[in-house]
């Protein structure tokens, strides 16, 4: 099979092949659980007439090509060619066009400040309090389909949002790190924006680089190389590890794995929780 021919294999059939169903189908615009990484909201879109899809959970996208990539593990292109040549799937002509007016699935977004009771009490759960969460955070309401929504935004370098709230984790686009810089010569990194917090609420202001996504370390390298030193607080699981490593191999001696404050706990903010938050709040979060 050649590279032509893979691309014309729908993406919607190799999804299918892997046992992954659209949860919601607009037009021509289908809608998935991501296949690439675990979340209880779909955020994984493909357009069948450009045979294109993007994961906004992750930030990236594609081709059929760049999501076998993805789902074999393996950045080899013949590899992916003779897997793809072995699998069941065959060419097909690109889809019908459909009509669909959907272009983004936030829609009529709007920024405020944080000021809204639940928000501020999910923080509050997670040992966050209003006054560290000051400047860093916003509040942004949204539309995704015919419904309103609501949840604690952390603005990117690029212009883009990371959106939480109790019951959902996903970004508005594009995918980018956060910079906090006061110039200093010492930086922190952090995985996510609540790991960010928990640092302010345990010692205080710092520059930070905020990764948003272990996928944006190759982006936030060029940053970290201008500091003196460099402390890793990414996750302890063995993608933060990996990330951790990723980064010393980079920077060399001046970056140093913080992760040994916070051992026995998943991240900064679950050590935070088990030991500012008292245990009646921590049913709220999720």
């Amino acid at each position: 099979m050649t590279i032509q021919e893979i691309k014309n294999i729908q993406i919607s059939d190799l999804l299918a092949s892997k046992g992954f169903e659209p949860t919601n189908k607009k037009g021509s615009k289908w809608w998935y659980l991501s296949p690439l990484h675990a979340e209880h909201t779909a955020s994984f879109k493909v357009d069948l007439n450009k045979n294109v899809w993007y994961d906004f959970g992750l930030g990236k996208g594609g081709n059929i090509l760049d999501l076998a990539m993805e789902l074999y593990h393996t950045q080899n292109i013949s590899e992916v060619i003779r897997m793809m040549s072995h699998s069941a799937l065959q060419p097909t002509r690109p889809a019908q066009k459909a009509p669909c007016q959907e272009s983004s699935p936030f829609e009529e977004f709007e920024v405020r400040e944080l000021t809204h009771p639940a928000l501020l009490k999910y923080l509050s759960s997670r040992g966050i309090n209003s006054a560290v969460v000051k400047g860093q955070c916003v509040e942004i309401h949204y539309k995704k389909g015919e419904k309103n929504y609501f949840a604690i935004g952390f603005k990117n370098d690029a212009g883009g949002y990371e959106l939480r709230n109790p019951y959902f984790k996903g970004c508005i686009a594009p995918k980018a790190i956060t910079t906090i810089a006061s110039h200093g010569t010492e930086c922190h990194v952090f995985e996510g924006f609540m790991d960010f917090l928990s640092y302010l609420v345990l010692h205080g202001e710092c520059d930070a680089v905020v990764l948003n996504s272990l996928v944006n370390i190759p982006q936030a390298l060029p940053v970290l190389e201008r500091y003196s030193q460099v402390f890793c607080h990414l996750d302890n699981d063995a993608a933060g590890r990996t990330g951790t490593l990723q980064i010393a191999t980079a920077l060399g001696k001046k970056c140093s794995d913080m992760a040994c404050e916070y051992e026995g706990n998943k991240d900064l903010n679950e050590y935070l929780m088990n030991n500012a938050v008292p245990q009646r709040y921590k049913s709220f979060v999720r």
